[in-house]
């Protein structure tokens, strides 16, 4: 405050220095003629020092000093000097700005001020004066104030132009102050609760205007003492207190009046006395200056107004008329519920201004203000309430837009009399304009208005220039814009020209544009009214689409309310709805396109909102009609209109209709719009195909009302009702035309053709899109998707009208489609985009459009059905993944009401709709496989609905969708589904489609098998498992996963006999293994179903297809096959190409599966009571399946029989065990016993032809694989009966072996011959089987004597068995058959004669042999071995092969046989000694077996090598060193004949083996044979040359005479030989007749052999006989040999000498050491001397 103080005091001081400052001026100007004057100004610069000097205070000392400080300035004004008036009045000023003036020096300031202005002395001072004393202080008031008004208004009659303007703005301030007085006084006064002006009754006023005055404040009375003056200047009358004023013009009065109307509305509000005024003044007063304008007309009423007929009266009349418009329109925005009445005719005035008879610029300065009035929606409405609803009252809102309408169409109506029309106005046409024929989209397009016209610079927004924007245009009528508007705002450009007092050219389009923005504001002001507070979010037609707008619900509406929106509608929506429409067929600009449109589309949804169906319609009707080409508008109107719409929207719409068609037939009209789309009508029903290839157009405005009518689709259509069907069939017109395609999820896109010249017409299907369209399909294409997603924010109601229309134009597209080749989808995909939208309440929607898809699903067209199942699959699908407030999946009754659609296209036939439902049932199992629940039923049948007739890609489409239900999703499937599930996956097996599938669903069942088997704990979810299944599939002695587990197995079975091998072969592998693998699941109960329903009729009825089956190969089975792998041809073996080889593969499969199913399962089947049953039917199968004449089969049947027995056993029933199975099992196992007899007696017996055929494809006998595995079962099935039966009972080993020998007798497959002979040591399988099978036997056996006694029997049995196998390396067996033998020989040589077979027995028999020795070796001491002459079996046995020697078929059979024979003597002679009586026959045997052995007949080969023959020498070296060891010693307990027959043996090896030994060569010194002779002499010496007195007389004897007979022997041979010599002289003896030549004797001779002649032979052999036994004598002790036995060899000495003479070399080389060994008996012994 201290500082605020300082400043004030320090402005002041400033003052009071410049006012003495300017007092000093005054003294010096006026010292010489004006004394009192200079007087006065000291005196007052006295005073201003002395105030200087004042500290507090000083403003307000001033202030009531403030005459005394004047005094000097006011004397100075009445010199009437320039220069001293100017001085002064600049002091004046300078004290007023300071506010240093009271009330009293404010008057005497004034009367100074009218003092000057009588003298007309510095008017602009003067001026400058009165505003500083108005505005800076408040003081001058009432008369005071009325004189300074009253110096301003004079002032406005200056001669000087700029004291008048000054003037004019100096009285528009002063009346601005004192009303702002009024406003400060009323505020002040506010909270006083001084209202005494309000209760003035204004009708007491009438005679009394002073009366009322007192009423007021002071400043409120200055101000309507003021304003009533006004009133009477401006009406002619005198001014009760503007004292002195007589003079003022009309138009600055009008104008002041306009100020204070506008600005001071709340001072007429609040005080009765102004409202008095208003009512008793202004409106009579402004009723009386319209009435000459009103009353002009023009007569010509399409004159323009560019002529001079009423200048005059315009220029007269237009600043009067033009300030009273302006004036009118302020008494109706801000005083009409104080005029209503005069409003009333305010308006009704203006209406009549508009008529075609009055001037131009009437009419354009009534629309102006119309246009002024028209923003104001409050005034809208109040125009509707107080005029148009109160009955007998006009209707006011009603006529004003008609008025507004009538002059849009008379404008344009007047293009139809004439292009160029003149007025008698004097005024020349301004609208000449050049308009180019084609514009680009979005630019403007400018028209050239007339250089004369002057006023062309006060349009186009106040600037100037002559290019405007053209926004109609129509024939020879061009309306450019001239002002550019701002919505709510209004430009009046000619109402509000103060400062034009001439009536200008005003364009006779002008008004036009005024009307165009009325009608902009109308519709503005008529959704501000109903809408309520604000505006919308609405979007303008065009752009991007945002979210719908959420339009208020009629339920927040009271009924009055309601009631008033409707009747404000009804007022305006027709005139709307015809302007509208008629300017948009002539717009020419982009812009102003969209706002029309935006009119239409605010009109639709304000109508929708209040339930105005008819005028809802009648917009939506134009808005298509102006989106399609013209040819379109009558078809498609004439179409949609129905009998239940009222007459005045039908005779309107076709007032509308021939209007355009009109228009459209001028064709100058269409040359201004721009062509962007050329395309093809939509073809309709009983439409001709000329018609469909008729090419039509599409503009920019059809583009933008396409886009309109989307966004009006959009953003209300939940009030569109019935009228979605006439929208959607417009867009499904414009698309089509546009070329848009449906694509993935409903989508449209573009599949038209892009021009970049100007489209033509066309005459084919395809649209043509001009570049500069190109920018909107994209957006048309969002647009279109955007309308039917947002349907999700339309209520159920709105929902249903819009798929109402859309299945409404689907039937109608669905009728078309029957005629044409490429009908529209619009609507599908539209149906398709609408569900997805809306899953959210899909129970709302589904079942109609559902239903229409399943219809649509079975359209003959190609095209049609493809979508109708597309959109119904997609939608299954998104409803499947939507999430809804509640789970879908715990919702069965929504659930199934979704999937049974989908199921429910398995009753449509055409593979397209198939294909399409089960790619959608794999996307449903990808996506939902988890959670379907109780859904699954319902998409297994889907799956689980395929038919022979269904090709193979819908048969893998099921299978890939099955594939994922078994593989991913079966945890998930609900348990009691599972039957459905398994009778789904067998049913692709049976499917002959594709072969691959049909096995892919055989694994599947094995992959549940699994399942099921972990599913032994959840049983009890079972509970309605029953609920799923057939009749027949239900057993009361089953559980329900047995149930399960029956089906399975059913259905397995029913695959396995199946036509084709491959699956029959999958599925028997399956179902087998399944029961192998969880048969452990099923009960007893369970067990005998499925053996007795299930297992063995699957074995007949394989067993009957098998022997029913076609032997020949089908060719229609090859191209099955083929189809089957993919057209390829497939070159099957053999074995398989036929369907009885087939079947019998299948046959093979089931019995090896039975079979290991029941010996799997053996206990636990053994509990059933009927099992026996079961045994022996399987056995019997087996039997009958082993005597097949298939090979395969009957192989196949052995290996079943093998497994059955091979069933390992416990340590206590093992073969040497004592302990037995039960007597059931015995029983068993005597069946299988019996079984495999009846085998191998089938197998081996010559067939019933007596013909043996092995052939290599046919065969009657069996194969040796068949045989071998037939022996191999011996040892697995011996060991159930071994101890129970087998050992006691002889007849079954003699049954066992007799098979034995004549499977081994069975001949050999011609293909299998080579692979099947063995080698020298290597046994075929048969024959190692045969031997194993023997072996077995021999082991046991021993195993059991070891424990008991009662095998013994078998023994003898045993081994005479195992010794005719021995001899089957000598003589192999003979098959059975007398009769030919048809075969095919594989190698000519091979078939000598020896035998049939072609099978080497010898390795199997030597193997047998030493099996047998050995065995022998282990029981040679058993009882029952002894008693019954086994070893004399062996002895004789082995005597056959040891007699022939070198003629076996093997050298190494006579080999074995020795090492075999040394073996048994040396074990057997022992047991032979101890009980000498049990083997008296078997010496004579031994005997003849040596002999027979030592001196066989048979000659070693040509070709041996010496090396062998030496081996053999040794051999025999053996025999003789066994004999000297383990007989001769023992030959006192032995019997006389046979150690005879055993000397005589020896004394013959002696002697025999000299002259039989082959000799080579000589002279190597090799002495061949010579062993065997040496051990032969020694043996008989040791025995024979002792003289010991302990030796027996029988021995000596027969040594004696052993001795002389060999030494007489040899001497007659030697005598024989020299005789023979000398007679022959130098020739060679002739042969001997009783000496057979030695094949092995040769003559080493020139590098060559040569054989010796037999006497040369024999000759050698004797002379090395004696030289041996020369040797022996010598080396015996001296008292062994007797005395003659030297007499008789010294005897031989000269017969010796006597063959020295012979030429043979070797002779005389033998007979050299044969006398060299005489060399010690030329000297007598001793004992001689």
């Amino acid at each position: 405050m201290a500082s605020t103080s300082s400043d004030s005091h320090s402005i002041l001081q400033k003052l009071i220095n410049n006012l003495s400052s300017d007092l000093r001026q005054l003294s010096n100007e006026t010292k010489k003629k004006y004394p009192p004057i200079k007087e006065a100004a000291e005196a007052c610069n006295m005073k201003l020092r002395e105030y200087s000097t004042m500290k507090d205070n000083l403003s307000t000392v001033m202030r009531d000093a403030s005459v005394d400080l004047l005094q000097p300035f006011i004397l100075g004004c009445d010199t009437k000097q320039v220069k001293i008036v100017q001085l002064c009045l600049t002091s004046i000023q300078k004290l007023l700005q300071h506010h240093i003036v009271n009330q009293a020096s404010a008057a005497t300031i004034v009367n100074v001020l009218s003092t000057l202005c009588e003298l007309q002395t510095e008017e602009l001072k003067i001026l400058q004066t009165v505003l500083l004393l108005v505005n800076t202080t408040s003081v001058v008031v009432h008369s005071t104030l009325a004189t300074l008004f009253v110096i301003t208004f004079r002032l406005c009659f200056s001669k000087d132009p700029t004291i008048v303007n000054t003037s004019i703005a100096a009285v528009r301030q002063l009346v601005t102050a004192v009303y702002d007085r009024v406003i400060e006084e009323d505020a002040q006064n506010t909270t006083s609760g001084d209202q005494s002006n309000q209760d003035s009754d204004p009708s007491k006023q009438q005679h009394s205007s002073s009366n009322s005055v007192d009423t007021l404040r002071p400043y409120a009375r200055d101000a309507y003492l003021l304003f009533q003056d006004l009133c009477y200047l401006i009406n002619g009358d005198q001014p009760i207190w503007l004292i002195g004023l007589t003079e003022i013009t009309r138009t600055l009065i009008l104008e002041l009046l306009e100020t204070i109307l506008t600005h001071y509305a709340p001072i007429f509000h609040s005080h009765s006395e102004f409202r008095y005024l208003l009512k008793e003044r202004v409106s009579p007063l402004v009723i009386k200056l319209f009435s000459p304008g009103t009353k002009f007309s023009n007569s010509n009423p399409n004159s323009s107004s560019g002529t001079n007929s009423n200048t005059t009266y315009d220029s007269a009349y237009f600043p009067l008329i033009a300030r009273l418009l302006r004036v009118v329109c302020i008494l109706i925005r801000f005083y009409f519920t104080l005029l209503i009445t005069e409003c009333e005719i305010f308006l009704s005035l203006l209406i009549k201004l508009l008529e075609p008879d009055k001037p131009i610029w009437q009419r354009s300065l009534a629309i102006e203000c119309i246009h002024k009035i028209i923003i104001h929606q409050n005034l809208i409405k109040l125009f509707c309430l107080s005029y148009d609803m109160q009955p007998h009252s006009s209707k006011i809102l009603r006529d004003l837009t008609n008025a507004i309408s009538s002059y849009v169409q008379s404008f344009f109506n007047s293009a139809t009399v004439s292009s160029n029309s003149s007025t008698s106005s004097g005024q020349t046409n301004t609208t000449t304009s050049v308009i180019s024929d084609k514009k680009s989209s979005g630019a403007s397009t400018t028209s050239k208005l007339d250089n004369f016209n002057p006023h062309s610079s006060n349009i186009s927004n106040g600037a100037g220039g002559t290019s405007h924007t053209i926004l109609f245009a129509y024939r020879n009528l061009v309306v450019p814009q001239y002002v550019t508007y701002t919505q709510g705002q209004a430009k009046a450009v000619y109402v509000e020209n103060w400062e034009k007092f001439d009536c200008p050219l005003i364009p006779d389009s002008y008004g036009i544009v005024v009307a165009y923005a009325c009608m902009l504001e109308l519709v503005r002001a008529v959704q501000l009214i109903i809408e309520g507070t604000g505006m919308r979010g609405d979007t303008i037609a065009g752009t991007q689409l945002r979210t719908p707008i959420q339009i208020r619900p009629l339920e927040s509406l009271t009924e009055t309310e309601r009631h008033e929106c409707i009747e404000v509608v009804n007022c305006t929506w027709s005139s709307v709805l015809v302007t509208y429409t008629l300017l948009y067929d002539v717009c020419y600009d982009d812009t102003t396109c969209e706002l029309l449109l935006r009119g239409f589309q605010t009109y639709i949804s304000l109508c929708g909102l209040l339930g105005m169906n008819v005028q809802r319609d009648a917009f939506v009707t134009c808005l298509c009609k102006m989106a399609l080409p013209p040819q379109y508008n009558i078809h498609l109107l004439s179409k949609q209109q129905n009998s239940e719409q009222q007459q005045q929207q039908q005779s309107l719409l076709q007032k509308l209709t021939g209007r355009s068609n009109a228009d459209a037939t001028s064709g100058s009209d269409f040359e201004r719009q721009q062509v962007v789309i050329v395309g093809t009508p939509l073809p309709l029903l009983n439409s001709s195909p000329a018609t469909n290839q008729t090419a039509v157009m599409l503009t920019s405005k059809n583009i933008h009302c396409m886009r309109t009518l989307l966004s009006v689709a959009h953003c209300y259509g939940s009030i569109l009702g019935t009228s979605w069907h006439l929208i959607l069939t417009t867009l499904q017109h414009l698309v089509w035309i546009i070329g848009f395609k449906p694509s993935t999820g409903g989508t449209l896109k573009h599949v038209g053709t892009i021009s970049n010249t100007d489209a033509a017409p066309m005459a084919n299907s395809s649209a043509v899109v001009t570049t500069a369209a190109m920018a909107d399909l994209p957006i048309l294409s969002s647009m279109l998707s955007r309308l039917f997603e947002s349907s999700v924010y339309l209520d159920d109601v709105a929902l249903h009208h819009l798929i109402d229309a859309l299945i409404r134009l689907s039937i109608e597209s669905m009728e078309v489609a029957l005629s044409v080749r490429e009908p529209s989808l619009f609507a599908i995909a539209k149906i398709l985009e609408t569900g997805r939208a809306n899953l959210n309440r899909i129970d709302v929607w589904w079942k109609p459009i559902s239903s229409h898809l399943l219809d649509v699903c079975q359209h003959t067209n190609p095209r049609m059905r493809e979508w109708g199942t597309e959109a119904l699959t997609l939608l299954v699908r998104n409803a499947l993944e939507f999430k809804y407030e509640q789970n879908l999946f715990d919702n069965e009754r929504l659930l199934h009401m979704i999937i049974l659609s989908l199921h429910e296209l398995s009753l449509i036939q055409y593979f397209d709709v198939r294909q399409k439902q089960l790619e959608a049932t794999l996307s449903i199992l990808t996506n939902n496989g988890p959670t379907l629940q109780t859904g699954w039923p319902i998409i297994l049948n889907i799956i689980g609905s395929i038919t022979r007739e269904h090709n193979d890609s819908l048969i893998r489409q099921a299978q890939q969708c099955l594939q994922l239900v078994v593989t991913d999703f079966l945890s998930t499937i609900p348990i009691c589904y599972l039957g459905i599930l398994i009778k789904v996956v067998a049913k692709f097996g049976f499917q002959e489609q594709d072969l691959n599938i049909a096995l892919s669903a055989i694994g599947l069942l094995w992959n549940m098998t699994d399942y099921l088997f972990r599913m032994k704990e959840q049983e009890h979810q079972l509970k309605n498992v029953n609920d799923y299944l057939d009749p027949n599939e239900i057993y009361d002695t089953l559980t329900s996963i047995e149930e399960l587990w029956m089906i399975l197995y059913r259905k397995l079975s029913e695959l396995t006999m199946d036509q084709r091998p491959a699956i029959r072969k999958s599925a028997s592998s399956t179902l087998f293994t399944m029961i192998t693998s969880h048969g452990q699941l099923l009960s007893t109960g369970a067990w005998s179903i499925l053996i007795w329903q299930v297992l063995f009729p699957l074995f007949e009825q394989v067993e009957q297809f098998f022997y029913t089956a076609s032997k020949e190969r089908e060719q229609l089975q090859q191209q099955q096959l083929s189809k089957s792998s993919g057209g390829q041809d497939i070159l099957m073996h053999h074995s398989r190409d036929t369907p009885e080889k087939q079947w019998a593969e299948t046959y093979v499969m089931i019995l090896a599966g039975v079979t290991r199913t029941v010996q799997v399962k053996k206990d636990f089947l053994a509990k059933l009571d009927d099992f026996p049953k079961v045994w022996s039917v399987l056995l019997t199968n087996i039997e009958k399946s082993a005597l097949a004449k298939n090979p395969e089969i009957a192989l196949a049947a052995l290996k079943s029989f093998n497994d059955l027995v091979n069933v390992p056993l416990s340590p206590s029933l093992s073969p040497s065990s004592k302990k037995s199975s039960t007597p059931r099992d015995q029983q068993l196992w005597q069946q299988a016993w019996q079984v495999w007899l009846n085998i191998g007696n089938g197998c081996s017996r010559c067939p019933p032809e007596r013909i043996i055929i092995i052939d290599r494809y046919d065969s009657n006998i069996p194969s040796q694989n068949f045989l071998t595995f037939f022996i191999d079962i011996f040892p697995n099935l011996i060991n159930h009966i071994w101890s129970s039966d087998f050992i006691h009972n002889a007849k079954h080993f003699e049954q066992f072996s007799t098979i034995i020998e004549r499977v081994l007798a069975v001949p050999i497959h011609s293909d299998m011959a080579l692979f099947l002979i063995p080698t020298d040591v290597n046994l075929t399988l048969l024959q190692e089987s045969a031997y194993k099978a023997m072996e077995f036997v021999c082991k046991n056996l021993k195993l059991e004597l070891t424990k008991s006694s009662n095998a013994s029997a078998l023994l003898p049995i045993c081994f005479k068995r195992l010794l005719i196998l021995v001899l089957f390396a000598i003589n192999p067996p003979v098959f059975d058959c007398t009769e030919q033998i048809k075969k095919i020989p594989i190698n000519k040589q091979q078939s000598n004669g020896k035998n049939d077979s072609n099978v080497n027995f010898v390795p199997f028999s030597e193997k047998i042999l030493r099996m047998t020795i050995s065995f022998y070796e282990d029981v040679a001491d058993n009882p029952a071995v002894i008693e019954n002459g086994t070893l004399q079996t062996i002895i004789q046995t082995l005597q056959v092969p040891l007699s022939m020697k070198y003629n076996c078929p093997s050298s190494t059979t006579w080999k074995l046989a020795i090492e075999c024979f040394f073996r048994v003597l040396k074990v057997g002679l022992v047991v032979a000694r101890k009980h000498r009586n049990a083997f008296e026959s078997m010496w004579t045997e031994l005997a003849k077996t040596f002999d027979d052995f030592l001196f066989s007949k048979s000659v070693p080969p040509t070709d041996i090598p010496i090396e062998e023959l030496q081996r053999d020498e040794a051999i025999d070296c053996q025999a003789i060193e066994l004999i000297r060891d383990d007989i001769l010693p023992y030959a006192n307990v032995l019997p006389e004949t046979f150690i005879t027959k055993i000397l005589n043996i020896l004394n013959r090896g002696s002697i025999y083996s000299c002259t039989t030994d082959n000799f080579i060569d000589i002279d190597s010194a090799r002495r061949l044979r010579e062993e065997f002779s040496k051990i032969c002499f020694e043996t008989l010496l040791k025995y024979s040359f002792i003289n010991d007195s302990s030796s027996s007389n029988d021995n000596i004897v027969i040594t004696r005479l052993a001795l002389s007979s060999m030494l007489n022997r040899c001497k007659e041979i030697l005598q024989k030989y020299a005789h023979d010599e000398r007679l022959h002289g130098k020739c060679p003896l002739p042969r001997s007749d009783n000496l057979e030549p030695v094949a092995g004797a040769y003559n080493y001779n020139h590098n060559s052999l040569t054989p010796f002649s037999p006497r040369t032979a024999e000759m050698i052999s004797v002379l090395k006989a004696l030289s041996t036994l020369i040797g022996a004598l010598k080396r015996a002790p001296k008292d062994s040999v007797e005395i003659n036995i030297w007499h008789q060899l010294i005897a031989l000495y000269p017969c010796l000498v006597e063959c020295t003479t012979s030429p043979s070399p070797q002779i005389c080389n033998a007979i050299k050491d044969t006398l060299h060994q005489y060399f010690p008996l030329l000297t007598p012994p001793s004992s001689i001397r």
